[in-house]
């Protein structure tokens, strides 16, 4: 899977992009031995504004990077987590950086010896000087917040966003997940922001670089920076471990303790023990729109080891005359589980595939299809890997 460790990646490609000639690097390394740990732990913050005297920890992701293999192991922390009582984003402020990251290195079982702090108002500036940034908007959006200036306003469809929109957008978290389905688009928009900035000049790698240090704090000096990106230059695979949490009956964020131990093995090991589940939901738009149906396929998917977020049996009035699945997002194996599953679940049915943000024409489609759901009511979590139409 190829992700970007948010404005860290971005920080440490600009800064190893200064340094473009291979020559250079070899030099630099022989004349500074820099002495790394390996693995490199790194947890990085992203802050919101300062509210009333509180600095909010908005996005906290930790970053293993194995310089042997050259691979790096990536995980975000739910912000509304609670962790002793208490929403794990509360415990910065009042603990600082080392407590906060001992509460990390519980959590995790990681020795954490770097840290990389960000305001999350860096997403305008960078918004401002690498975009326009293509973005497509897959539900509405709306949320106004007097106290922070802010105010959300983006109906579903394709955008070319800025700095003032693209940190709207990336703040945007008035969803049935909340905070949990930020990360997945937060992701794809660093990786188009890490992407324009590496295919700038020298010089202005160069301007954006001190700006971006300016607006950030991290305990590791350019050398080590340029170190660790001359150990993984070439061949460097990224990979995510899902973090393990429930939802309680209470609608806050609790451990998932049963998949804790494997977790924590994900990041001792190297690889990850525990899969990032897709989202996916199934309409029966058929002639048989009843619940006794629904019930039928729902089994039909339990049978085969598969079990859909949720089956909407009244379906929707959207012209779609074929068995469909509307692909949403871009994960690796994506492809190879959606073919595995409509092979096992429905071997005598054939599906048009569409991945939605290729295609104009289903763009429409899926936006009506997301309109008449909330219409009825139904509860939809946000990002949808995958929608499949039942005809």
């Amino acid at each position: 899977m190829k992700n970007v460790l948010y404005v860290f990646i971005i920080f440490t490609g600009i800064a190893a992009a200064l340094f473009v000639s291979a020559i250079w690097i070899e030099v630099f390394i022989r004349i500074f031995f820099i002495q790394t740990e390996d693995p490199v732990n790194i947890l990085v913050l992203g802050l919101d504004k300062d509210i009333g005297r509180t600095r909010r920890t908005d996005v906290i992701l930790v970053a293993s990077i194995d310089l042997e293999n050259k691979k790096m192991l990536m995980s975000s922390i739910p912000r509304d987590l609670i962790v002793d009582g208490k929403k794990i984003n509360a415990y910065y402020q009042s603990e600082g950086i080392e407590k906060f990251t001992e509460r990390i290195e519980k959590l995790t079982g990681l020795e954490i010896k770097r840290h990389f702090i960000v305001d999350y108002e860096i997403f305008k500036f960078l918004g401002d000087e690498l975009g326009p940034i293509e973005v497509f908007v897959d539900r509405p959006m709306y949320y106004k917040d007097a106290a922070q200036g802010l105010e959300i306003n983006f109906s579903p469809g394709y955008y070319k966003m800025k700095g003032k929109e693209l940190l709207a957008y990336l703040r945007f978290r008035k969803t049935a997940e909340g905070d949990i389905g930020r990360l997945d688009k937060q992701r794809v928009i660093i990786e188009k922001l890490a992407q324009k900035a590496l295919n700038k000049n020298v010089f202005s790698l160069t301007e954006l670089y001190r700006e971006i240090r300016k607006r950030t704090e991290f305990n590791m000096d350019i050398g080590e920076v340029v170190y660790i990106f001359s150990k993984v230059k070439t061949n460097f695979k990224i990979d995510t471990v899902p973090f393990p949490y429930f939802i309680g009956d209470d609608g806050n964020l609790y451990i998932d303790e049963s998949k804790h131990k494997d977790y924590i093995a994900s990041f001792s090991s190297g690889d990850k023990k525990l899969e990032e589940k897709y989202r996916f939901y199934v309409i029966n738009n058929s002639s048989q729109r009843t619940a006794s149906e629904s019930k039928r396929i729902e089994e039909l998917f339990k049978s085969k080891g598969y079990q859909p977020n949720n089956i909407f049996y009244e379906g929707v009035d959207v012209d779609i005359r074929k068995d469909t699945v509307f692909v949403l997002t871009k994960k690796e194996s994506l492809d190879e589980y959606i073919d595995q599953m409509l092979s096992q679940v429905f071997p005598d049915k054939k599906f048009n595939v569409v991945y939605v943000e290729n295609n104009i024409e289903y763009v429409s489609k899926y936006i009506t299809i997301i309109g008449e759901l909330t219409k009825q009511g139904k509860k939809i979590v946000f990002p949808i890997d995958f929608l499949i139409i039942l005809k």
